[in-house]
């Protein structure tokens, strides 16, 4: 080895972190996490609980690629993922947030009527069904019809019939409370 190639422990290990931060792996989650979270912590109504969804979901990915399995669209894998890990984890812990602590964890600029809205909406969409509540939820957050039908493999022509019935449900259920 020549005197001038001489590599020290520190090099190495910034050689490859450095790999690590620029990898697909670390591109990938950077680019998705907020949105997964989001999605997550709108299925869940908690915070903490939606992390652990998404660290699950991040987790099963970064296996899928080291058994070197293809994904074509990695964004609508994510999300699909995060909204199967939700349900599972909401089905498997049967928990229901209080309005309480849903309160503390929205926005506090928000007005006590309006945070009771929200809750009272936000419980109405937990006690949707899996597939339900994903459509709301994806919705919500701006995804188009043929994006949502991409991602929870609804059929296309359907995805606005659907919407619009568990929408029209939402707000009779909203206005009887």
């Amino acid at each position: 080895m020549h005197q001038g190639h001489k590599l020290s422990f520190s090099n190495v290990l910034y050689t490859r972190f450095d790999r690590y931060m620029n990898s697909d792996f670390e591109i990938t989650y950077r680019s998705n996490y907020q949105r997964l979270f989001r999605i997550a912590a709108k299925m869940l109504r908690d915070s903490d609980a939606a992390r652990d969804v998404v660290h699950d979901v991040f987790m099963a990915y970064n296996f899928v690629q080291n058994d070197k399995k293809v994904i074509k669209d990695a964004k609508n894998w994510l999300i699909r993922c995060t909204i199967n890990k939700g349900v599972d984890f909401f089905r498997k812990n049967k928990k229901i947030v209080s309005d309480e602590t849903f309160a503390k964890q929205d926005n506090t600029s928000q007005t006590i009527d309006s945070q009771i809205d929200l809750m009272s909406l936000s419980n109405l969409i937990s006690k949707l069904d899996g597939k339900d509540q994903s459509l709301v939820v994806l919705y919500s957050e701006g995804y188009s019809y043929k994006e949502i039908a991409e991602i929870t493999g609804i059929n296309f022509n359907s995805v606005g019939k659907t919407l619009s019935r568990i929408l029209e449900k939402l707000r009779r259920d909203y206005e009887t409370l």
